[in-house]
């Protein structure tokens, strides 16, 4: 019994001991702390505060600038390569054909002729067209869109073309000036009336759909999106009509 008793005023001289050893390592590393802004002075700890502080912000700053300095040669890109795109898109077709007219002048009950007849041949070249340099776009840097405000209408146009092949009249039964200006405006409505400008216009727009995909495809090489106000889908319903 005795040495039990011995045995707890040990245990508790012991941690009694730890207890101020604990104490006195706490005091010192809180005088450690004290002494070191001391030293330093709260006057530097002010100047490393505002220090990180800046440097944060100029951080912040380069990389908003870099990111705009980014989307701005983006959008010169963008508009330059657009511009590429901006030319005639065009559908063809050429044809050919004979004209021909006769005219003769009788005379003494039909007994007596004068006559007088024309061969001609006809080339004529159909084309429709769209004019994509009159495409109007805007670029919206800020939100990374490209806008399609408009699309210029097909034009149609018809570029014949006459030469004379053989060409007969008599003294008395000659081709006057207007007359051959009359046969040349009925051999060109002839062979207006046979081409076939559907067809041509079902090209053309293929033409113009390919021209605008390019478009949506130079967008997402960048991340940008397409505003068309639906041009895209109409001429695409178009060609599933036609």
């Amino acid at each position: 019994m005795r040495f039990k008793s011995i045995m707890y005023v040990f245990r508790q001289i012991s941690e009694s001991s730890e207890n101020v050893k604990a104490n006195h390592k706490s005091i010192s590393k809180s005088n450690i702390f004290t002494t070191f802004i001391e030293n330093f002075g709260m006057k530097n700890l002010y100047f490393i505060f505002f220090g990180l502080i800046i440097g944060i912000i100029g951080t912040l700053w380069f990389q908003e600038h870099q990111k705009n300095k980014e989307i701005h040669q983006q959008s010169n890109t963008i508009r330059q390569q657009i511009k590429l795109l901006n030319k005639m898109v065009t559908a063809e077709a050429y044809y050919n054909e004979v004209y021909s007219y006769n005219d003769s002048d009788k005379y003494f009950f039909d007994m007596l002729n004068f006559d007088k007849n024309v061969i001609l041949l006809v080339d004529a070249k159909a084309q429709i067209s769209y004019d994509l340099s009159k495409m109007k776009v805007d670029l919206d840097s800020v939100h990374k869109i490209i806008k399609l405000i408009d699309l210029p209408k097909a034009e149609e146009e018809i570029f014949p073309s006459i030469k004379y092949y053989d060409l007969q009249q008599s003294t008395l039964n000659q081709f006057t000036k207007d007359e051959l200006n009359n046969i040349n405006n009925k051999a060109i409505e002839q062979i207006k009336s046979h081409i076939n400008v559907s067809d041509l216009r079902l090209k053309a727009k293929k033409q113009l759909l390919k021209n605008l995909q390019n478009i949506y495809l130079l967008s997402s090489v960048y991340g940008w999106k397409v505003e068309d106000n639906h041009y895209l889908q109409n001429l695409k319903s178009d060609l599933i009509i036609q």
